[in-house]
């Protein structure tokens, strides 16, 4: 048995925080419903058509009007039976359309709702969208990312709607679990703003001890020396001296032993010190070997270290296929799609793909059903352009 399997959810968000959430509870075996309106969210053309399979798993579709009577008529059936609502709208939006966590809760005192914004429900910013690279821009981020001196630089993925589908799903998770103890739900306010201040943890520690903003280092590291990627005679090499051990064992490594006496870097306080000194002649120690080499003799030494790759190497990489760290699904339309994997490995209810990402409205007429409405009233909604059912069903004149 599946951990949140006979939990009912509501996902009626898009793009990629707000879905990777509900994924994460899917996988997990939740009853995920992915609430879509009648032309799809507007992120299913992207990837050629994949995004929507490569994170919505384990869920069913339902497409419907919320602006309709209809529509309304479905949803209050439905919010009447959930357990969970999941919304990602600026705030104010899902309000208006007659769904806002005061109302929901009058009908459904239990459930959990959670509200995905980009800066929250309160606060001056609050009104506005929010997207991955402007809470970059906005928390710090992408002012203490780039190369040394250069312009600011965005992460070269989605960490912070990645970490707002984590931290939704585990707030999900954590309010059940509250209203198991005390029979009510409750309204999450998750904030992508916020999520990026998180990120940034340690360095608001740091301003709070020193008053110093991070400085860009490229591949360096502001406070660690050595941390940062080495060229090669093959493929670049990441290294993360984090303590004084792993820098006498480095210097083992790359043939540097005279510099353990040196007095310019016997301590990380001293390499910082003396960076410009140090780092060439790391350079050109690591310039002189090849990568394969290197890792050879820091691995076995317990040198934090890594080969730096590219998508295409991690997916063929031994470690990722024996982790099953991705999963490819054929889709229909599309061939295969692939996708990361939920990283939970669980030793008594293993998470597997139950379900593709739904196509739009494919379960839209078993959801109706299961909610008390007939195949007639199902084919009115269709034809009144309330719900849409799946391409190819048969809607009656």
């Amino acid at each position: 048995m599946l951990p949140l399997q006979g939990i009912s959810v509501l996902d009626l968000t898009q793009a990629m925080a707000g879905p990777m959430a509900g994924q994460i509870l899917g996988d997990m075996g939740a009853d995920v419903i992915k609430v879509e309106p009648m032309g799809g969210e507007h992120f299913r053309p992207q990837l050629g058509g994949a995004w929507v399979p490569s994170l919505n798993r384990n869920k069913r579709g339902l497409a419907v009007d919320l602006t309709s009577e209809g529509g309304k008529q479905v949803m209050w059936r439905l919010v009447q039976k959930a357990d969970v609502f999941m919304e990602a709208f600026v705030p104010g939006v899902i309000t208006k359309l007659g769904f806002g966590y005061p109302a929901v809760s009058a009908v459904n005192p239990g459930l959990v709702y959670l509200s995905i914004s980009g800066y929250g429900q309160t606060g001056p910013y609050r009104g506005r969208g929010g997207y991955d690279p402007c809470i970059q821009a906005e928390t710090g981020i992408m002012e203490a990312t780039g190369d040394l001196d250069g312009p600011p630089a965005r992460v070269g993925t989605a960490p912070i709607d990645q970490g707002t589908g984590t931290y939704g799903a585990l707030g999900v998770a954590v309010a059940l679990l509250a209203r198991h103890r005390t029979g009510r739900g409750q309204h999450i306010d998750l904030a992508l703003y916020d999520v990026g201040v998180q990120l940034m943890s340690h360095w608001i520690t740091n301003y709070g001890r020193t008053g110093e903003d991070p400085r860009r280092m490229g591949m360096s590291h502001t406070l660690l020396v050595p941390l940062r990627t080495f060229a090669t005679q093959t493929q670049p090499l990441y290294v993360a001296c984090t303590q004084d051990a792993f820098w006498l064992k480095l210097l083992e490594a790359v043939g540097l032993s005279r510099l353990k006496s040196d007095p310019r870097f016997k301590t990380n306080t001293d390499r910082v010190a003396n960076r410009a000194e140090l780092e060439p002649l790391l350079e050109a120690a690591f310039a002189a070997e090849t990568c394969e080499t290197l890792l050879g003799r820091l691995i076995p030494a317990g040198v934090p270290c890594a080969p730096v790759k590219s998508v295409s190497d991690m997916l063929h990489d031994p470690h990722a296929i024996a982790r099953q760290s991705f999963v490819a699904m054929d889709y229909p339309g599309l061939g295969k799609v692939m996708s990361a994997n939920n990283p939970l490995r669980l030793s008594d209810s293993p998470v597997e793909v139950r379900r593709l990402g739904p196509q739009l409205g494919e379960h839209t007429r078993e959801i109706l059903r299961e909610v008390g409405y007939r195949d007639g009233e199902i084919e009115a909604l269709a034809r009144s352009h309330a719900v849409r059912l799946h391409d190819g069903e048969t809607v009656t004149s």
